[in-house]
């Protein structure tokens, strides 16, 4: 498929995303997070890979993999603990008191990436990551730390602002108008979303939907995005606000044409290239296997695929670098002329 038609179905795809998510704000994202997420995470990783990590260091997959695996641990201890242990002061520590200092996994996971996509001397990378390591621990006493890289790095973040980045930094070669309309668009909806008339009788969730939404503590992000923009303190939430439904309309849209923009690039990425055979069966086995875990209960099935999901985060970091190196570069070199 030429540029030009992917740009067209691009188009297609995010127009399509923000009217599935102003309909269904909250049934979209839960759709989208348990079908659409795992195949893109284990497809953007297999393409990740075979791309050497984007980084020339094998300190890097260690750090991604260790990272992940501290990150998503308390959650496992939540959900899969037994009652006497889930009392224990252990439990407790695990569960309550490390999640705020493993945000530190993510914030010395981006300054690795810049580390080790920016510097190619060594001695410089080790000492970007000593001061990381640094600032992570200065940075753990400061409230607004913990809320973008805990909340919002993984999240909001990783599929709104750096999509369009990755957008924009394809564009770059291609010039396609049509690209460049996309990003454009991308930067509107938010707007576009805070002027629709919202009427919260049309969004009144079924009791399943309400529980799952509740049961994975998903509306803490929705919380924490009324506060960004001012509107709350971060620490209420209502499924029939019309603030909230709002917001939710923006995850479900950032969320679902985050995956539909990753499958629609195969053609100019080329990461189906790379599937073998074999891949391809395990990748179908792994992702048919995931969807079936959240089918049978979306709690178990989120908290199991949390590590999968953590990884293909933290191996987009130093491709998300890249890209927000080069749009720069660019931004500054047409400005110049």
């Amino acid at each position: 498929m030429k540029t030009g038609s992917i740009d067209l179905l691009n188009t297609g795809l995010i127009v399509i995303s923000f009217l599935l998510a102003y309909y269904l704000p909250f049934e979209l994202f839960l759709f989208a997070y348990a079908v659409l997420g795992p195949l893109h995470y284990l497809t953007e990783i297999n393409w990740i890979r075979d791309k050497q990590y984007f980084i020339a260091s094998k300190l890097w997959i260690y750090l991604v993999v260790i990272a992940a695996l501290l990150v998503s641990f308390p959650p496992l201890v939540k959900v899969f603990a037994t009652e006497e242990f889930a009392r224990s002061e252990t439990a407790l520590f695990i569960i309550n008191t490390l999640p705020p200092y493993f945000n530190g996994c993510l914030f010395i996971a981006i300054i690795a990436a810049v580390a080790f996509t920016v510097f190619k001397n060594k001695r410089h990378q080790y000492i970007a990551l000593t001061i990381g390591f640094i600032l992570a621990v200065l940075f753990h006493f400061v409230p607004l730390y913990h809320l973008i890289v805990g909340i919002l790095l993984p999240t909001v973040i990783h599929v709104y602002f750096f999509t369009i980045m990755f957008m924009w930094y394809g564009n770059l070669k291609s010039k396609s108008r049509i690209g460049y309309f996309n990003i454009i668009l991308m930067f509107l909806v938010p707007f576009l979303i805070v002027l629709l008339s919202v009427d919260t009788f049309d969004y009144i969730l079924g009791i399943e939907t309400q529980m799952i939404y509740e049961d994975n503590i998903f509306y803490v992000l929705n919380a924490k995005l009324s506060q960004v923009i001012g509107l709350t303190d971060g620490t209420t939430f209502s499924f029939t606000g019309i603030i909230f439904i709002k917001i939710q309309i923006f995850i479900a849209f950032a969320y679902t044409y985050h995956y539909l923009n990753w499958f629609s690039k195969t053609s100019v990425i080329g990461w189906h290239k790379k599937l073998t055979q074999k891949r391809s069966i395990i990748i179908m086995a792994l992702w048919i296997g995931s969807v079936a875990l959240y089918m049978y209960n979306y709690k178990i099935g989120f908290t199991l695929l949390l590590f999968l999901s953590f990884v293909h985060v933290f191996m987009e970091f130093p491709l998300n670098v890249i890209s927000i190196r080069a749009v720069g570069k660019s931004f500054i070199s047409s400005k110049k002329s």
